[in-house]
């Protein structure tokens, strides 16, 4: 059933040996595409060289190279155009792209493109596909090998440092390089910039952070990934969380020391923890509801009565999305909790107050009522508006 099989596939035109292999991948299986292909065509010729093929010239090509002075290098295969020759050459290519960058690990790929595809379909329209690998799969293969013989660095099927993608649609090689992710709590300093890139703004606390590890991995761009954010006119002081993307890295081997004593050059942001991460962790910070505590800094219209009474703000708060962010944020209503407030008296008109509550909770409409947006709200419950001066994140409970 096999010969039979293989001539009718050599019958619509010349097929290579890794192309005639490939057909009946999935029941010779102790050997390649391409050793299967021989021994299939070494059997074929056997046969027609001493049966009726010596009076079928027309095909002789497709079965036997021994006795006619054919060169087998001159023949392009009618499915792959020989793309299994020219792997090597591909393989130099990306070993030339990979020079610039740090890395363990590789998976190699292929993107076909629309001729091969075709050909390969309108052979298993002809012939049948019940025994056959796919194209795609035995060039993944064969490009990985030769890859991996020449860097000498480890395949890695799920989380590559680098994937090799021979672009058949292009012909050119990709290098997808995956990217570098750390781990570090920052604190804000000053007040007036904000967590994440803003034209408003000349600079930003991703930038501060972000620019000298570009510079130290060597990579094209980067992302800020923090758990929660402190309002621009706000200082952290507590430490919060966030994992920095590193994007399509030179490096991924550094000195973390050195790099932590760099971004604290910075008299506006500091850094401390530092450690590789990776995107689990990334995705985990971002979706992290941790508690907070802050320090706010509030001035009342007039001096304030009954100062007691604001422990009535510990509980449920309901909070409309606040005016100030409705141009951003969606209008809607979040249940939050306070869980504990105490406050120091400045002067009569101005108080420290210390706030914990979840994540979220919108302090300075905590305090002021926003207009009826947040209830209950300390200016309702004392009967005196009150604003906010100056807040500062003081505690990221992470």
């Amino acid at each position: 059933m096999i010969l039979e099989k293989a001539k009718k596939i050599l019958r619509t035109g010349y097929v290579c040996d890794h192309c005639l292999g490939r057909q009946f991948a999935q029941l010779l299986t102790e050997t390649g595409n391409e050793e299967r292909g021989k021994s299939i065509r070494y059997s074929l010729a056997l046969e027609f060289e001493n049966k009726a093929f010596k009076t079928d010239k027309s095909n002789f090509s497709g079965f036997s190279f021994r006795k006619r002075k054919i060169d087998k290098k001159t023949l392009e295969c009618s499915i792959c155009g020989n793309i299994f020759d020219k792997l090597d050459f591909w393989s130099g290519k990306a070993i030339e792209k990979l020079k610039k960058h740090e890395f363990s690990t590789f998976l190699a790929g292929v993107k076909l493109n629309d001729n091969l595809v075709m050909k390969e379909e309108n052979l298993w329209d002809k012939t049948g596909l019940e025994w056959a690998e796919s194209i795609k799969s035995e060039i993944n293969r064969e490009f990985g090998k030769i890859v991996e013989k020449y860097i000498k660095k480890k395949v890695d099927f799920e989380t590559p440092d680098v994937l090799i993608i021979l672009n058949l649609q292009e012909y050119g090689i990709e290098i997808n390089v995956r990217s570098v992710f750390v781990y570090a709590r920052y604190n804000k300093l000053v007040r007036g910039i904000p967590q994440t890139r803003w034209d408003k703004y000349d600079i930003s606390v991703e930038e501060l952070i972000g620019e000298p590890m570009k510079k130290a991995f060597g990579s094209d761009h980067y992302v800020l990934h923090g758990m929660g954010r402190e309002d621009i006119d706000a200082r952290c002081l507590g430490w919060r969380p966030f994992v920095m993307e590193l994007v399509n890295p030179q490096k991924r081997k550094i000195d973390l020391k050195k790099l932590e004593a760099a971004v604290n050059k910075s008299k506006k942001v500091q850094i401390k923890s530092l450690r590789v991460s990776d995107r689990k962790e990334m995705v985990d910070v971002k979706a992290s509801k941790s508690e907070k505590s802050y320090k706010a800094i509030v001035e009342f219209e007039k001096p304030v009565e009954n100062i007691e009474s604001v422990k009535k703000i510990v509980g449920k708060i309901n909070q409309e999305t606040p005016n100030r962010v409705m141009h951003r944020r969606a209008d809607k209503e979040r249940l939050r909790h306070v869980k504990a407030i105490s406050w120091k008296k400045i002067s009569s008109k101005k108080y420290e107050f210390r706030i914990t509550g979840d994540a979220g909770l919108y302090i300075k409409e905590l305090i002021s009522g926003d207009n009826g947006r947040t209830r209950p709200s300390v200016s309702e419950i004392l009967k005196n508006k009150g604003v906010v001066k100056e807040l500062d994140v003081i505690e990221v409970r992470a």
